[in-house]
């Protein structure tokens, strides 16, 4: 585990750096990215591949997410930790095979060094990340469930893993697709939730999802051209995602994404503008592999 101040941009807890830019025209920027989505190749395999990592804030003024009976911590800390995903399809079944494996490059840094000091006082006590905590030794652990568990999720709807690579790849047929979905779920869906009032939101959520799982390039480039008609999307700048990357965030009702504008890839999903509390999500690599345990080569 490598603890360390904070610093601006790496895995603090800060947004990274935007960069001061002319104003970036939204539109034009999503329908340049739904180009760049488009002409990359669609490739196939047996198991999808993805490596994440999380980003925790530790000590944080208790939110909505919090446990009532939570007691504040005596310092503040940022945690970051990465893992390893691979979900391949069996043969004749509905249920998916998994391997999980983390954490990976735990990291702790302290927003000030009194911060830091704090918590040594108190033995340096193991802190949360994702897959376990910062003394926890990176293990892997592979079984099979139902798809359930891996589904993308659009509002209260599951897509069922088998489908994804299947989910229309032009904008004339996705967008009928989403809107369905959505007008089911402002009437009431599954578990009590109901969609908010703006379709253009509810694609936005559901976009992070859908970038996440093997969608084809087409579908990734209907997504964007959907994006573009919507007025609540904002590219608010250039900017950094938590570990330097290069990118264009983009803003709507609190969540931010920040996308790669050469390849449209999501580089990061967001919504502490909302929540400071809330955890960050990073998407290091990600693509089909031949065989479960191996890495793509791109």
């Amino acid at each position: 585990m490598a603890v360390a101040a904070t610093l601006p941009g790496g895995d603090g807890g800060g947004h990274g750096r935007t960069a001061p830019s002319a104003a970036i025209d939204t539109r034009a920027f999503l329908l340049a990215s739904a180009d760049n989505a488009a002409r990359q190749p669609t490739t196939h395999g047996s198991c999808w591949y993805s490596r994440t990592r999380m980003l925790q804030k530790v000590g944080e003024p208790l939110h909505s997410k919090a446990k009532p009976d939570a007691k504040p911590l005596p310092f503040r800390a940022s945690t970051a930790a990465s893992s390893e995903d691979w979900v391949c399809s069996l043969p004749g079944k509905t249920a998916v095979r998994l391997r999980s494996r983390g954490p990976l490059d735990v990291r702790v840094t302290f927003p000030t060094k009194k911060d830091e000091a704090a918590w040594r006082a108190a033995g340096s006590p193991p802190l949360d990340v994702n897959g376990g905590t910062t003394a926890t030794k990176p293990f892997s652990v592979t079984y099979d469930k139902p798809s359930h568990i891996v589904n993308p999720v659009t509002g209260s709807h599951e897509i069922a893993w088998r489908t994804v690579p299947g989910l229309p790849g032009t904008k004339a047929d996705l967008d009928p697709f989403l809107r369905g979905l959505w007008v089911q779920d402002r009437k009431g869906g599954a578990h009590g939730y109901t969609a908010p009032a703006s379709y253009c939101q509810y694609v936005f959520v559901a976009a992070w999802d859908l970038f996440m799982a093997p969608t084809s390039s087409g579908t990734r480039s209907s997504l964007y051209r959907i994006l573009a008609d919507c007025p609540s999307v904002r590219a608010t700048g250039h900017t950094t995602d938590a570990q330097g990357r290069r990118g264009v965030a983009l803003t709507s009702e609190g969540v931010r994404l920040v996308v790669d504008p050469s390849s449209a890839q999501l580089l990061e999903y967001d919504d502490s503008v909302t929540d400071p509390a809330s955890d960050r999500l990073l998407f290091e690599k990600q693509g089909w592999v031949a065989a479960l345990g191996a890495f793509p080569t791109r």
